[in-house]
Parts: structure tokens; C-alpha cells; sequence
């Protein structure tokens, strides 16, 4: 075991400096990587999008107005709407009679489609290819694709950021959504767009997670809150409200694919500018790189510390390594081995499902509400920044248990008034105060998971956990389909989940004011299995 010399050591971060110059500059260079992330995420809603209002093509009537076209040609719903995919046989001569519209013969669209521009201006893939009618299902399959990636991404670049370094894994997840973002741009069918969409997926969380993890490893616990909130409350908000607009200003799909894609290089480029983290050096053995990373911390902090000091330090960690702490090559199966792991562990992937099901189904239902989708998202994502700077000044001091618990649950009594209330303001206002309640459970939950993991598995372990939380994502189109069976159920089923997730989490350990566990059994003292906020010693 570490000399009590050594001690003092266990937390360099006292040494080298908390919050400098050196957490400083990650902070600068994480508020790109937010909002470049942001384009990843939600860049294929608008290469996609095809307008509710389409009709069948008629080439008889194309010189006609477009309400004439529809008038002569398309036969109307019992509901009185026009149909979407079905045309008349023949059409009229006039619109004045509408005798003639009961003896014709109703048939599927043969020459295409027609689509109301002034819901959607631009040429999307979907309206490009006629994703419409019978083929309706191929965006979805798409965005399927995309998730299917994540998955995929999720647990090969865990793995490589716990055995080969963040900022290895920063660059392989960046590369993936820039290619698979340059091959959609030339894609003129469903399946090479779907092969580049699985491709830029892989990317998913992980060309922002693995800096998150980065820079938290690199900060100060008091400083910790503000660093993993800030950029994401700022900056991925500020990228998710300008993306609509991106794509209603350059009106092709193709070249706002482009442009949505290219800021990634940006990202590739800045791994080779970024220091690895010291922690993972340290917890793999590779000590002399992990002191000169510290070294010029220290040097960008101006801290002066002996040499004699650095050579102590250096001895501690090889002895910490070599005592048999961090020789093992841990892998993610091993945060299931025994009770406690185990419990601590799967509560984690339920929450996080739940967290990560419910924030998707609150952004997918919106487009029940029947608005103008460019301003609805544009306004949804404004209340990221809200949601994200509220736990910069309560976590800390609240806790992480009583802020995640206190917001799934007020997200559920919103989502409820949601799903009961009539009136279309009073639907609309309470889903987005649910929107904002579940995106503060969805911050914190991310820095909480990752607090609770130890460093030696922490990248594998988030991506187990994101990786079953995109699964969730995957189910929330299901949740949402539900409304055609009765309007509020959707509602109903995303309170129910929000209440089950609340009581689940209370099981967690708070890690208000710790650092980071670096192994396994130091993190197993922690999982102390409680409901009571319960406060962890750092000397644990």
C-alpha cells in the first residue's frame, strides 16, 4: 500500500492546481466540442423532414393552382381531409361539380408526389426519394440506423477510451461523423444513406462523452458541476437552436449535410492539441507520460513545486500502480460481479433508460401539436440553457439525489397535466416545463454516473449505461405511436416510467464533495446501499 507520504498525493489535482489556467483552457476548447456535438445529434432531423401536407402528383392538372390541383384530383377523407396517398383515376375538367367526384375510381399515386413547401421550403432525402405513403417507415429506419451506430460506438469506443485513452477514443468517434456525415452528402438512396447514417452514429455521445470524461478527470470536485454543465448549457443549446435555421437558410439538404458536417474536423484536429488524462495514464501504468502532462499543468497553473516533490509524487503512483491496484485489465462485465456491483450498476442503466426514454419522447411530442417545426424545435431547445445552468449552483450544495429525484418527479406531475389538460396553450406550456424538469435529471444524471463509476472502468461503464439509455430512445417513438390508440397515453406511460425512475435512484450513493474513485474496491466502499443522503469521506 502508498506510504502515508503518498497520501497527499492521492488527489494531485491539490497540488497542480484545482481550477488554473490549464481547467481553463479545457473549458474554452470544450464550448466547440458542445456545440459541434449538437449538430451530430439532432443534424438528421433536418436532412429527413417531409411535410405532413402531400399530395399525389397529377401531370394533367400541373399547370393548374396547387388548391385546384387537389380540388379536381384528390379524393377527400371521411374526415373531410384530402387523401395523402390515393388520387382520382381521372380527373376533373372543372371543380365546379362535384358529382363526378363520386363515380370515379380512387387509386394509389403513380407519378409522384407534390409537397407543401411553405411547411417545409427545401428538397429533403425524404422528399427527394418519396419517403411518403408506403415508404413512410424508411426515415424512421434511418434514424433506427443512427441509433443502431450508437450502440454499436457506444460500447467499442467505451472500451478503447479504458484501455487506449480518451483522447484516442475522442478522435476514432470524431472520424466516424465526419465520414459518415461527407458519404450521407452523396447518398441518392435509402440504403447508402442509412450504411453513412449507422456510420456517423457510432459517433453519438461519444465525440462529446469522452472530452466530458477528459476534463472532468482534470478539474477540482468544488469546480467539477460548472465544468460538466456550462459548455452543454451554453454552447450545445446555442447549436441546437441555429441548426433548424441552418437548414431553412441553405434550403438543400445536401449542402447543409456538408455543413453540419465539416466542424468535426475542428474536433479531429484538437485531439492532437489536448493533453491525455492524467488519471487514466496513472490508473494503466503509464506513469512518465501522466508526469508530464501534470508537469505542464502545474508550469500553466504557476505552480512551483521541488523536484524533489515531483520525484516523490512520481514513486507514489508506480508504487500505487504496481501495489496491485490498477494491474488488471478490467473490462465492463467486471462492474457486475458481485451483489452490490451489480445493484449499483443496473439501477444506473434503469435510471438512465428512463432519463434518456422520457427526454426523447418530450422532444418527439411536440410534432403532435400541429406547429411550425422549425420554431418549435428552435423554442424547445432554448430550455437547455436553463436547465442547464440550474445545477451549476445546486448540485453542490443540494446534492445529486435530492435534484434528480425532486426533477423526475415534477417532470412527471408536468408530463400528467400534459396528458390531462385540454386546452392547446395549456398542453403546449406543460410540456415544456416537462422538457425542462427531465433535461436538468439528464445533466445531472451524466455527471453523477460518471462520479460514481471508478476511473479504471469509467468509459466502458458509461458506455454500457448510454448504450441501454439509447435503447430507451429507441422505444420512445413506440411511447409517442401510442396517441393513436387514445391521445394522452403517451403521457400516462412517460409518468409512470418518471415515478419508477424516482424511487430507483434513492438506492444511489450521493457523491456530493468526493473525488473520483480510480478502482473498483475503492468505488465498492462508496455503493453503500441506502435511501438516506448519505455523504462519502474522500479518505474512503
Amino acid at each position: 500500500m502508498p506510504t502515508q507520504d503518498c497520501e497527499k498525493y492521492e488527489d494531485f489535482l491539490q497540488v497542480i492546481g484545482e481550477f488554473g489556467t490549464f481547467q481553463k483552457r479545457l473549458l474554452l476548447w470544450m464550448m466547440p466540442v458542445a456545440f459541434i456535438f449538437s449538430f451530430t445529434y439532432f443534424g438528421q432531423i433536418f436532412m429527413i423532414l417531409v411535410p405532413k401536407k402531400h399530395w399525389c402528383r397529377i401531370r394533367e392538372l400541373e399547370d393548374l393552382p396547387m388548391k385546384e390541383q387537389i380540388d379536381r384530383g384528390i379524393p377527400k377523407k371521411e374526415d373531410g381531409d384530402f387523401e395523402r396517398c390515393f388520387m382520382y383515376n381521372v380527373p376533373l375538367e372543372s371543380d365546379t361539380t362535384n358529382m363526378t367526384n363520386q363515380t370515379r375510381t380512387k387509386i394509389p399515386c403513380n407519378n409522384g408526389w407534390i409537397y407543401d413547401r411553405e411547411e417545409i421550403p427545401y428538397e429533403s432525402i425524404g422528399t427527394e426519394c418519396n419517403w411518403v405513403c408506403d415508404k413512410k417507415k424508411l426515415g424512421t429506419y434511418t434514424l433506427i440506423g443512427f441509433f443502431l451506430g450508437s450502440v454499436v460506438g457506444c460500447l467499442w469506443l467505451g472500451y478503447v477510451a479504458d484501455h487506449y485513452g480518451r483522447l484516442v477514443a475522442l478522435f476514432l468517434a470524431n472520424c466516424c461523423a465526419l465520414i459518415g456525415g461527407l458519404v450521407s452528402v452523396v447518398c441518392k438512396n435509402f440504403y447508402c444513406f442509412v450504411s453513412s447514417r449507422f456510420v456517423a452514429g457510432m459517433a453519438m455521445l461519444n465525440c462529446f462523452m469522452c472530452f466530458y470524461i477528459l476534463v472532468l478527470e482534470n478539474v477540482g470536485v468544488r469546480y467539477r458541476t460548472l465544468i460538466g454543465n456550462l459548455s452543454l448549457a451554453i454552447f450545445f443549446t446555442l447549436g441546437a437552436c441555429i441548426l433548424p435555421w441552418l437548414a431553412y437558410a441553405i434550403k438543400n439538404w445536401r449542402h447543409y449535410a456538408l455543413v453540419v458536417s465539416l466542424p468535426v474536423a475542428l474536433v479531429i484536429l484538437l485531439c492532437f492539441l489536448l493533453p491525455e488524462s492524467p488519471s487514466w495514464l496513472i490508473s494503466v501504468g503509464k506513469v512518465e507520460r501522466a508526469m508530464k502532462v501534470l508537469r505542464k499543468a502545474a508550469r500553466t497553473n504557476g505552480k512551483t513545486i521541488s523536484e524533489e516533490e515531483w520525484t516523490e509524487m512520481k514513486q507514489c503512483f508506480e508504487l500505487k500502480f504496481t501495489d496491485g491496484r490498477s494491474t488488471k485489465k478490467y473490462t465492463c462485465l467486471d462492474l457486475f460481479k458481485n451483489f452490490r456491483r451489480l445493484v449499483v450498476t443496473t439501477i444506473l442503466i434503469i435510471s438512465w433508460m428512463i432519463v434518456a426514454l422520457v427526454y426523447d419522447a418530450h422532444v418527439r411530442v411536440v410534432e403532435l401539436f400541429h406547429t411550425d417545426v422549425f420554431i418549435t424545435f428552435s423554442l424547445a431547445s432554448l430550455v437547455e440553457a436553463p436547465a442547464g445552468i440550474l445545477p451549476i449552483f445546486l448540485v453542490d450544495r443540494i446534492g445529486r439525489k435530492p435534484i434528480v429525484t425532486a426533477s423526475l418527479l415534477l417532470c412527471a406531475v408536468s408530463s400528467l397535466c400534459t396528458g390531462l389538460l385540454k386546452s392547446q396553450w395549456d398542453v403546449t406550456i406543460a410540456a415544456i416545463v416537462a422538457r425542462f424538469f427531465v433535461t436538468v435529471a439528464l445533466n445531472v444524471c451524466q455527471q453523477w454516473a460518471s462520479e460514481i463509476l471508478p476511473t479504471v472502468v469509467r468509459g466502458q461503464g458509461l458506455s454500457v449505461v448510454n448504450v441501454m439509455g439509447q435503447a430507451g430512445v429507441m422505444i420512445s417513438p413506440v411511447v409517442i405511436y401510442t396517441h393513436h390508440y387514445y391521445r394522452s397515453l403517451p403521457m400516462f406511460i412517460v409518468t409512470l416510467l418518471l415515478v419508477i425512475g424516482a424511487l430507483a435512484i434513492l438506492v444511489l450513493p450521493e457523491t456530493m464533495n468526493a473525488t473520483l474513485p480510480e478502482t473498483l474496491e475503492e468505488a465498492e466502499k462508496r455503493w453503500i446501499l441506502s435511501c438516506r443522503k448519505r455523504k462519502i469521506k474522500n479518505d474512503q
